[in-house]
């Protein structure tokens, strides 16, 4: 407890006190001086009450006092039999913590405070808050805890009793509770019972952005179930069922995919409709909302043997393209006619077929007009007469000029002959060593150095000419001791030193452990003098980080395997990678290196292998998505200009690709390649989009040029065709460069959807519906339980708590002012009338000095 005062200047009026004594002191009055005294001490005694009154002193007194506000959500989303349970609950509980002060206040999307928990049930609801009544299609905490903020006493304890499910559709209730804990607001929050025990209702259907007309789509029907249930589920576009699905659905959330076509360009409609077993709510299993589909993709194919062109265009048709197959000399020569594509496929065209006009028409149609190009290669598309060097090569993400058949190999292969090398595995080594041999020319330099604990030269390097005799040599290996990498390979750089081929390379083989030397230093300066080194650890003993760090050091490729049988493969790998044949016709394994969108659902490690592919080298800022065994690019793609281009090294006819026509994922490969590769919708990028938040709809415009660029004239109108038919102009605000928002306030849920129609300059008039069928109150999710412990846990109050809890002081006093300048003047008045008594009523003098009456 203490006194605080308001103000000091009146102790001023203290300094009248000693004048006030010494005039009664010398009053002429007949009066004895006893009289005199006590009349100046009243008169000092007033003074002194009524400058402690002006000082306003105030005595704060401490104490336990506390003030609750109960608060009980009756949106639509409570059970009615929860609300009465809860009206009894909130009157016990405040007789038996019997605060100083209550208060109850019923909300949904406004709130009112009542006198009682009983007042409570006399409280007006509607759908839609019509006549100053609860609007129950809406629960806002942050309105709520508002009005229970202003509805406290201000002097006590703040408690506060939220009892809601807490799944707010309106306002944002976390922005409230920092408030609450500065003023020292404890939130107790219970979970109330949401009614439709058991009922199941759809939440969205998700689409890919663009969506073509025939285009094979993935529609996602997001549906929420309370409980565990089966259900049948209806994807239906305009008046077409597309697919109905038997699911059984989880408590939560459940993603059901549709995989479709949607038959019609232009603005429609997709809903998926629900029927579950037991479903208490029919209001809320149908979902509704506005699409626009745009055309089929229109594909011009280029095919240089036109009698192989049916496999790709039967592929992309049976996946919903129009396909346009012409010769290359049919090839526009000038860019006008490509527009009406949206890609235009190039496959297996011998470059002098093209002439100046028909390479010119493509650069402009991907760099100008955002144009999708592929380019699939083919035994044509090869050579000293290729594309190596011309204007199609800059727009691929490949360069095609790779030496071809280099007529300077130097090879030399360090193979590990030590005693652990023995059986099978040196065997085999010693097999791929001569298959390696077998690829080389005889124009090629072979050699072989053979090593345990010491170098052996088993063949020195020589021109690739007596390949028998050098068999014989390779087969006469016999294992031997300990491993000792270093000697061996100091003599391949000895070796390959005195070379003058101008690709000079080390396969080095080993299966152990090795003893420990420079390596660095010594592979470094092989790869300082152009010589590179390729590494193969073979089984779990090898020490692979070695090896991989001299295949690192050395510029060439890292192996590991367990298994011997594929030494021979990696050898020849490696001679062919050193040879740089650029067309390579044998079988090839393909590797997934990146994996995009155009792969979804496609299982390509299933591909069989291609039978040959055109060697290339990718670009430096091309993204390479498939590449060969021997890490050449398959497939790369990136962004010429405003367009995207795609080059696939193999063909895709009966060729190289032959195995591949009877693969089941042949056509989605390419259909997908396509849809990723090929124009964007033309003309600007207009996004319109009208999505419901709440009770409102908001339209969102947004436009740039095509290059990029804001577009800087739009001005856009819109037109609402409300639910009754009425038509209404709404106004856009704009919120950002070339970017518009407008809202509009949405009636009572209805079957009939609104209608958002957009003009305006340089706009093609469009639209779009907007339906809303129901409430957000209609989704009746379990309560926000997450929510409601945030919220007492930030605010110091508790979940679920008992009545004792609510009402427990947690060590807090509550300081309540009491002014004491009332009771200061009243004395001060009191005083005052003795003062006029003692001197005026000579009797009450008598009586108050205790004299006989009579005396003086």
């Amino acid at each position: 407890m203490s006194i605080e005062f308001a103000r000091w200047w009146p102790l001023l009026g203290l300094v009248t006190i000693p004048f006030i004594w010494r005039l009664s002191q010398h009053s002429t009055m007949g009066s004895s001086p006893r009289h005199r005294s006590v009349a100046a001490g009243l008169r000092i005694g007033v003074l002194v009450l009524l400058v402690a009154a002006l000082l306003e002193p105030v005595w704060q007194r401490s104490g336990k006092w506390m003030s609750v506000v109960f608060a009980l959500d009756v949106s639509s989303s409570i059970d009615p039999a929860f609300v009465g349970t809860a009206i009894d609950w909130m009157a016990s509980a405040n007789a038996q913590g019997d605060p100083a002060h209550s208060a109850f206040l019923v909300f949904g999307g406004s709130a009112r405070t009542v006198t009682s928990a009983e007042g409570i049930r006399s409280v007006e609801v509607s759908p839609d808050g019509a006549n100053r009544s609860i609007n129950q299609s809406v629960t806002n905490l942050e309105s709520a805890m508002t009005r229970a903020f202003r509805s406290f006493d201000s002097r006590y304890l703040k408690r506060l009793v939220l009892i809601t499910d807490g799944n707010e559709t309106a306002g944002n209730v976390s922005r409230l509770l920092g408030e609450a804990q500065e003023n020292g607001v404890r939130v107790f929050t219970l979970p109330a019972t949401v009614r439709g025990e058991g009922d199941s209702w759809i939440e969205a259907i998700d689409l890919p952005e663009e969506v073509r007309g025939e285009e094979p789509v993935t529609a996602t029907v997001r549906v929420f179930s309370r409980v565990a249930t089966t259900a049948t589920v209806a994807l239906v576009s305009d008046d077409q069922t597309l697919e109905t699905r038997q699911v059984n659905l989880e408590p939560g959330y459940n993603e059901v995919d549709f995989d479709v076509r949607l038959p019609a360009d232009g603005t429609g409609t997709i809903s998926g409709q629900l029927q579950s077993e037991g479903d208490p709510l029919g209001q809320n299993d149908l979902h509704t909302q506005s699409i626009t589909v745009g055309t089929r993709p229109r594909v011009l194919y280029v095919e240089g043997r036109l009698a192989s062109a049916r496999y790709l265009r039967d592929a992309l048709v049976a996946e919903g393209m129009d396909v346009t197959v012409v010769g290359p000399e049919a090839l526009p020569g000038t860019v006008t006619p490509l527009e009406d594509f949206d890609l235009v496929l190039l496959s297996d065209v011998p470059m002098d077929a093209l002439d100046d006009g028909n390479v010119q028409a493509i650069l402009e149609y991907v760099r100008d007009y955002g144009g999708g190009f592929i380019f699939a290669a083919g035994e044509s598309s090869y050579g000293e007469e290729g594309y190596a060097g011309s204007e199609i090569e800059e727009v691929l993400p490949i360069w095609f000029e790779i030496n071809e058949r280099r007529k300077d190999l130097a090879l030399i292969i360090v193979l590990d002959k030590s005693y652990s090398m023995v059986g099978p595995k040196l065997e085999l080594s010693k097999e791929a060593a001569k298959a390696a041999l077998d690829l080389l020319e005889p124009t090629h330099s072979f050699g072989l150095i053979t090593f345990d604990d010491t170098p052996y030269v088993t063949v020195p390097l020589q021109l690739a000419v007596d390949k028998p005799g050098m068999n014989d040599f390779i087969s006469r290996i016999i294992a031997g001791s300990q491993t000792n990498i270093y000697p061996a390979l100091e003599t391949a750089f000895d070796a390959l030193a005195e070379s003058e081929a101008e690709v000079r390379h080390v396969i080095l083989l080993s299966d152990g452990k090795t003893y420990a030397d420079d390596y660095e230093e010594l592979v470094s300066l092989m790869s300082d003098s152009e010589i590179t080194v390729s590494s193969v650890a073979v089984g779990q003993e090898a020490d692979r980080e070695l090896l991989a760090n001299i295949a690192n050091w050395g510029r060439g490729r890292s192996y590991f395997i367990e298994d011997a049988e594929r030494v021979p493969r990696i050898f020849i790998q490696e001679t062919q990678i050193a040879s740089q044949s650029t067309l390579v016709e044998e079988p090839v394994e393909t590797t997934v290196t990146t994996s995009i969108e155009a792969f979804t659902d496609i299982d390509l490690d299933a591909a069989p292998a291609l039978r040959g592919y055109v060697r290339t080298m990718a670009k430096e800022t091309a993204e390479v998505l498939m590449q060969s065994d021997t890490e050449n690019p398959l497939l790369a793609r990136w962004r010429y200009g405003l367009g995207r281009t795609a080059a696939f090294t193999s063909d895709v006819k009966n060729r190289w690709a032959a195995d591949w026509l009877t693969w089941d994922g042949y056509g989605k490969f390419w259909s997908q390649l396509v849809r990723e590769t090929m124009m964007r919708d033309g003309g600007d990028e207009l996004d319109f989009r009208v999505e419901r938040v709440g009770d409102e709809a908001l339209i969102t415009v947004s436009a740039l040029t095509a290059e990029g660029a804001y577009r800087t004239d739009l001005d856009p109108r819109l037109r609402v065709i409300g639910a009754e038919g009425e038509e209404i102009p709404l106004s856009f605000q704009q919120i950002g460069p070339a970017t518009f928002q407008a809202r509009y306030a949405l009636g009572a849920p209805g079957e009939e959807p609104y209608r958002f129609e957009l003009s305006g300059n340089g706009i093609e008039d469009r639209s779009q519906a907007l339906f809303y069928r129901y409430g957000d109150e209609f989704r009746l999710y379990p309560a926000n339980t997450a929510l409601l412990n945030e919220i007492s846990s930030q605010t110091g109050g508790g979940f679920l708590p008992d009545v004792e809890d609510i009402f427990d002081d947690y060590g807090e006093t509550a300081s309540v002012p009491t002014p004491l300048w009332p009771w200061l003047s009243a004395l001060a008045l009191f005083l005052f009338f003795m003062d006029i008594a003692v001197r005026r009523a000579p009797w009450f003098w008598r009586r108050f000095a205790g004299a006989p009456l009579g005396s003086a």
